[in-house]
């Protein structure tokens, strides 16, 4: 390839990067512009820039405020789901501590209603335990009854007796277990009931113990509750902001608007920076940082005319070598070509004159063939000529007719 060919490569490759340079400076210049007052501006057409400007920013910074309350709300939920799923499980473990108290309550209020002058408002608690102490009291004396009837028996009638007595004593054992589960269901009961205030001493710190669990087991819940409903708050947010399904996705697609506003704002800057260029528009605005860029911009482009310059040069110094060359080409084939056709002329006078002596030949002929002439042969044709007659052998002309 040509030295200026690659020249001119590698000059158009240094007016890109330059132009790209310039392109960047604009940018800085409108951002600098955009970042400004004004309220200055007269100018209609750089304050439509600023304007659009102005509304991406804005678009932008509330899709960045969206992105942000989104995650708000979403860490937010996760984290009042895991409050929420901690308090569960710590008022279980209360309300498991306050059911194991149950029984020795039951037992304690059982005791405690008994020796209660009054006792009709509370029986209600009891009635389960009070008709199996009933139920009991009756076993045992039946089981007394038997032992007296006992005395004085033989031995087959006292191994009669004995065989009642184990079922009488299984049945009391069978009861005895149903109190202890009765126990568990009466201290249930009675665990919020008024009757704590009949309790002293040890029953009564059970009561309170129960009571207290039972308040901070209610407490867990009402807590659990106002954190679901906070959560539906934040979930009716996310469904205003469409984010209701799967937040990331459209914290995905937030950002990727935010990505296209952002090139959008690019080229708006550019824009502007290229119409304060370009109309000279100083009195718009005020800042003097502007004028360095301004200095690099006329430094970059004084760069790209001359670049341009080179190369319009080396290409017409390669347009001029190509168009001398082609013409060089173009009159040896001009030549090339009068010489085949002064040839051709040649050729077809022959040809004329062949016609002409076999239009003669046919004359004779005919005269013959009406008598009036002998018939004899006809005269060979004259030699023809050498139309290449300084032509070397193998030069690429015809050969010779």
């Amino acid at each position: 390839m040509d030295a200026r060919r690659k020249e001119i490569e590698h000059l158009d490759s240094e007016v890109r990067r330059l132009e790209q340079q310039i392109t960047q400076e604009c940018v800085e210049i409108g951002r600098r512009v955009a970042g400004l007052d004004s309220r200055g501006v007269r100018h209609e057409e750089l304050l439509k820039y600023l304007n659009s400007v102005d509304t991406l920013r804005r678009s932008a910074e509330g899709f960045r405020a969206d992105i942000d309350r989104i995650r708000a709300l979403s860490r937010q939920i996760e984290a009042r789901s895991q409050e929420i799923d901690e308090n569960a499980r710590r008022r279980e473990f209360i309300l498991r501590e306050r059911q194991a108290r149950f029984v020795e309550l039951g037992a304690g209020a059982f005791a405690l209603f008994k020796a209660l002058p009054e006792r009709e408002p509370y029986r209600g608690y009891f009635e389960e335990l009070l008709k199996l102490d009933l139920e009991i009291e009756h076993r045992h004396e039946e089981l007394k009854a038997l032992e007296a009837e006992e005395q004085g028996k033989g031995f087959f009638e006292r191994l009669k007796l004995k065989a009642r007595k184990v079922m009488l004593r299984g049945e009391i054992s069978r009861l005895d277990r149903e109190k202890t589960a009765a126990y568990e269901h009466g201290g249930a009961k009675v665990a919020d009931s008024d009757l704590s205030r009949f309790a002293q001493g040890p029953l009564r710190q059970l009561f309170e113990s129960v009571q207290e669990r039972k308040r901070a087991a209610d407490a867990l819940a009402a807590e659990s509750d106002r954190k679901v409903e906070e959560i539906e708050a934040c979930r009716l947010e996310l469904k205003r902001l469409e984010a209701t399904e799967r937040p990331e996705e459209k914290v995905r697609e937030l950002e990727k608007r935010i990505d296209g506003m952002g090139k959008e704002l690019d080229v708006m800057y550019c824009w502007t920076g290229q119409i304060f260029l370009e109309r000279d528009l100083w009195r718009e605005v005020t800042d003097g940082n502007l004028s360095a860029k301004v200095e690099i911009v006329a430094g970059l482009r004084e760069s790209i005319r001359k670049k341009r310059l080179q190369v319009d040069r080396l290409k017409a110094e390669l347009e001029i070598e190509e168009i001398v060359r082609q013409e060089k080409d173009k009159r040896s084939r001009r030549k090339q070509i009068e010489e085949e056709m002064r040839i051709k002329e040649r050729q077809i006078g022959v040809i004329d004159l062949e016609i002409n002596i076999g239009i003669r030949r046919v004359e004779e002929l005919k005269r013959v063939l009406t008598g009036d002439a002998p018939y004899a042969d006809a005269s060979p044709f004259p030699p023809s000529p050498d139309f290449y007659p300084n032509a070397p052998p193998g030069d690429g002309h015809p050969p010779k007719p």
